[in-house]
């Protein structure tokens, strides 16, 4: 003991931070780290570099072993020798607190102090194997607690943050309240995860208890980080005030006034910045070269409608390199300022590398497409939209491009991005346009198989059937009303040529063969029984077939004689993979191979279901039956009832 007071701190080693100082003057650290000395001999690393005004550790072992013996004289010698040594460090304000350890337990601090935590409990367990009645002091208890706490919180540390949380809710009190790295560690990890409660306890612990500018300042800008902004301004209401009213924090005034931005942007509650503190944010964003900078002020502004303001910090930050998400801000301002063929270009030239602009550009365009009467469009701007179309298979894109065909009287090329806009987007503007393009085209059966799929669905589509004529205002092709001339007759109507400028390219997909020779239908064989094995959605008939096979008991399919056996969603042949494929989705055949449904077990006898079934069954309530329309006797009732008055 007396040659262990004598040199205290030769004999004792952090084994997390190397040898301790020796009287020269301390090496400088490229990166200071920090962790706070737990115990009589545990060393201490000083949190700001800027306010202790050193980067190494500060080995606190010595002095914490005279004031725990009472050693005044010595204490005071060794609190001068390390402020000599380190200008800017301040002693433990819990000096007279300390309590010498009994004599048995110096050898236990030893490996305490070296953090050699395993072999200290080793050591603990050994000495109990003797003395079972023996337990280490209550200090040393809480002390080897704590350093393990902070040995795993900092091998967790930027690794997994569910495993940090588990390890502090599994013992909270283990977090010591001197240990602001750790509380920091804790605290990010349960701001992001959701429990912004508890990480802001955290923080507010952090700032009651420390008087450490860096520290403070530190902890403001990790909770305006890991907490919603409305939290945050609770902390920064508990900083100190001068006499002539500045916060402590006006330091990180900026870093305050970003996430005051930040928070509007998402609809969070936050204080408003003030003027002065905006026109700082944007003298600082212009003389910087930091694009994320100007186009905050982009986004803030756009959100506000302030559109010019807006076009102005989006092009400076487009300007300085900006990334996909400023073109996507660009063009949405441009787009506000009725500048929609510049908002285009943008979102064109930017479309591969956000969506987002891919799907605005595919937008823009789409309002021109699908006006009634839609303006002259250039036949490159109308490919190259149809490409983009057909790579991201867009069925908004697709039925704007149907629609432009069809109002300019390319009823044929109408038809093609009809189908397409169908299987990409099954909604009632596509299946009404295509029904529509079809009864056009007078393809009667395929027009009342549309029709009649969709009946219950779309009662637009349905209604199809009960007009008289299409409807809309007349397409450029549409005969001329006949205009009274000196005969009997008015002169031959004139059909419009389709302008040159709104010729609509093809996809690159042949026309469907079931539609080449259409048949006749007559207006009283609707609704028509349609089978739903049809060439738009299953796979062809001969690997139906093969998929349609029974399979014996026992064993397994057949895989198909194809390559890759085809989807079961194709609804338009040769249109290539649906828009969900790409993500990983598909609708093939079950493990089964089966592509269709099954049928119903039979209903258990006695139940009313099997009384249901049975009712079905007879003939006059068949479903041909009920379906079938009605013949003349049936509601022609003049030949066999006599009519009287009443």
């Amino acid at each position: 003991m007396l040659a262990l007071a004598a040199s205290p701190a030769a004999a004792q080693v952090d084994a997390r931070s190397g040898p301790p100082p020796q009287s020269s003057a301390a090496p400088t650290r490229a990166e200071p780290r920090i962790v706070y000395g737990d115990g009589p001999r545990a060393p201490a690393i000083l949190a700001d570099p800027a306010t202790s005004r050193t980067n190494d550790m500060v080995d606190e072992s010595a002095l914490r072993y005279y004031a725990a013996q009472k050693q005044t004289a010595r204490m005071k010698a060794e609190i001068a020798r390390l402020k000599r040594l380190y200008p800017g460090w301040n002693e433990p304000p819990d000096l007279d607190a300390l309590q010498p350890s009994p004599p048995e337990e110096a050898p236990l601090w030893d490996l305490f102090t070296a953090g050699r935590f395993d072999d200290l409990r080793a050591a603990i367990a050994a000495r109990r194997s003797i003395d079972a009645a023996w337990q280490p002091s209550e200090e040393l208890a809480r002390k080897l607690r704590r350093a393990e706490f902070r040995s795993r919180i900092t091998a967790l540390t930027g690794k997994d943050a569910t495993a940090v949380i588990d390890l502090y809710r599994a013992d909270p009190g283990a977090l010591d309240p001197l240990d602001v790295q750790s509380i920091w560690t804790v605290a990010d990890a349960l701001g992001d995860s959701g429990s912004g409660d508890e990480a802001f306890e955290l923080y507010k612990s952090i700032l009651d208890g420390s008087a450490d500018s860096g520290v403070r300042l530190a902890t403001i800008q990790k909770a305006m980080a890991h907490l919603r902004m409305a939290q945050a301004e609770r902390l920064i209401e508990m900083g100190h005030r001068s006499a002539n009213g500045t916060s402590e924090f006006d330091a990180i005034r900026l870093d305050i006034t970003r996430a005051r931005i930040a928070a509007f942007l998402h609809e969070e509650s936050a204080e408003t910045p003030t003027p002065a503190d905006f026109a700082a944010f944007q003298t600082v964003a212009r003389k910087s070269g930091d694009p994320s900078q100007t186009s905050l002020l982009g986004w803030y502004a756009y959100k506000r409608r302030q559109f010019r303001e807006a076009l102005e910090w989006f092009k400076q930050a487009i300007a300085r390199n900006g990334d996909a998400m400023v073109a996507h801000g660009l063009a949405l301002t441009l787009r506000q300022l009725d500048m929609a063929r510049e908002a285009e270009e943008v979102a064109y030239a930017w479309r591969d590398r956000f969506v987002g602009n891919e799907l605005l550009y595919i937008d823009i365009l789409e309002q021109k497409l699908t006006l009634p009467r839609p303006p002259a469009i250039e036949p490159a701007r109308i490919a190259r939209y149809a490409q983009v179309v057909t790579a991201s298979t867009s069925g908004e894109g697709a039925q704007g491009l149907a629609w432009y065909a069809y109002n300019s009287c390319q009823f044929d090329t109408a038809l093609e991005w009809f189908q397409r806009a169908v299987a990409w987007m099954p909604s009632e503007g596509t299946v009404f346009g295509y029904a529509l393009t079809l009864q056009r085209l007078k393809r009667q059966r395929p027009f009342l198989e549309v029709v009649n799929r969709y009946d219950g669905l779309f009662p637009k589509v349905v209604d199809l059937v009960f007009r008289e004529t299409t409807g809309g205002s007349p397409l450029p092709c549409d005969p001329a009303p006949p205009t009274p001339g000196p005969g009997r007759h008015g002169a031959p109507a004139a059909r419009a040529e389709t302008p040159p400028a709104n010729r609509v390219p093809r996809p690159d997909l042949p026309p469907a063969a079931a539609d080449a020779k259409p048949l006749a239908v007559q207006r009283n064989e609707f609704p028509l029984a349609v089978s739903m094995e049809n060439a738009l959605r299953y796979p062809p008939p001969g690997l139906a077939r093969a998929l349609a096979e029974p399979v014996p008991a026992g064993t397994y399919i057949k895989e198909p004689a194809t390559q890759a056996p085809p989807l079961v969603a194709r609804r338009v042949p040769g249109a290539g993979p649906m828009p969900y494929e790409r993500f990983g989705y598909a609708l093939l055949p079950d493990y089964r191979g089966v592509d269709k449904p099954e049928l119903l077990t039979p209903p258990a006898a006695g139940t009313l279901w099997q009384d249901q079934q049975a009712e079905r069954q007879r003939p006059e309530n068949s479903e041909a039956k009920r379906f079938q329309m009605p013949a003349r006797s049936a509601y022609d009732t003049s030949a066999s009832t006599e009519r009287t008055t009443p």
